[in-house]
């Protein structure tokens, strides 16, 4: 994912280098580790939403795979605590130092959160286990709209500052990171509406009073395949290749620098023990590896990219930085 082929370039670099010093030093904490084994009792998976909740739909999955298939034999129970950008839920996991069963779904809040307001960061404070399913974005507008593209709705927005809309969830959130990654790659002022959740915005663009919305595939699908929307460009690197998304052309195509996207997994407790921690990089390998998972991810429509071991540490951080200079470029960013 990236803001632009230049704008990241020289993170990417950073991370690079910091994977591998990562792999040094993790390795040799892997040379002294125990065999890997797994937490005692009970797997506790701290959600920072509700129930149904994208982070929680795809933990629930993995969840299930896991026990279903045998690859992990605790129980898996799942908490979920909605609010405050996540804050709550992180807390909640970060106050369990060591707690080998307390773990946490990861989502983007986890990164912009602390950046939206300001306080310490908190990727880095978990044991990161692994980031392995991401969730690709379609910009959707109106079915009776005039711009038939991407490149003809940033042509009207040129055309009337302000004047474009874009119906989305929280200010600094993941619609408001997309809107200002396209207004920084065309130089166009467009308008974001923020609501108090995904439900809310598509509401009102479904009932006419925005031009654009930003959804996950799999949310797209129905508006489109009903006739109440019509999609203008996803934001990955090349076009899905499905019969009903093959004709979509990515932002990149039309001239618009952005891929943009959602990423999940697992966080654990700070100061987890190595042992465990080897034990979840086998036990997410194992799932990722799975038939059931690969076709619950092509059955979703889902990206598959999976970080796991040693460079997960320099990875994170690869997010974190690009979050922290979408959001400073918006105006969101209090850090």
């Amino acid at each position: 994912m990236s803001m632009s082929t230049e704008t990241f370039a020289s993170i990417r670099r950073t991370a690079l280098v910091a994977a591998a010093l990562a792999s040094i030093t993790v390795g040799s904490e892997h040379a002294v580790a125990q065999t890997p084994r797994a937490p005692n009792g009970p797997i506790e998976i701290t959600v920072g939403c509700g129930a149904g909740c994208t982070p929680d739909v795809l933990m629930r999955r993995a969840a299930k795979i896991w026990n279903d298939q045998r690859l992990i034999s605790n129980p898996i129970v799942f908490d979920n605590r909605a609010g405050g950008g996540m804050a709550p839920a992180m807390k909640h996991v970060l106050d369990r130092r060591g707690d080998e069963n307390s773990v946490m779904a990861l989502a983007g809040p986890v990164f912009s959160t602390p950046i939206t307001q300001g306080t310490e960061t908190t990727y880095d404070k978990f044991t990161p286990l692994g980031v392995f399913v991401q969730t690709q974005l379609i910009l959707l507008t109106q079915p009776n709209h005039p711009a038939k593209s991407l490149k003809e709705m940033v042509e009207a927005a040129r055309a009337r500052p302000k004047a474009i809309r874009l119906a989305g969830s929280s200010a600094g959130g993941t619609d408001d990171q997309v809107m200002g990654l396209i207004e920084k790659a065309t130089g166009v002022d467009m308008t974001f509406i923020p609501h108090s959740g995904g439900g809310a915005a598509l509401a009102t663009f479904l009932g006419g009073n925005t031009e654009l919305s930003l959804l996950t595939i799999d949310e797209a699908l129905p508006q489109m395949q009903s006739g109440k929307a019509r999609p203008l460009a996803i934001f990955n690197q090349a076009r899905r290749t499905e019969a009903n998304l093959k004709d979509i052309p990515t932002a990149k195509e039309q001239g618009v620098d952005v891929v943009w996207g959602q990423v999940f997994g697992l966080l654990g407790a700070p100061g987890l023990d190595p042992a465990v921690l080897a034990w979840w990089t086998d036990r997410i390998r194992a799932l990722t590896a799975s038939e059931a998972w690969k076709a619950s991810i092509a059955e979703n429509l889902l990206g598959g990219e999976v970080y796991v071991g040693p460079g997960l540490p320099a990875q994170m951080k690869l997010f974190h930085e690009q979050r922290l200079e979408v959001l400073r470029a918006i105006g969101a960013a209090k850090l």
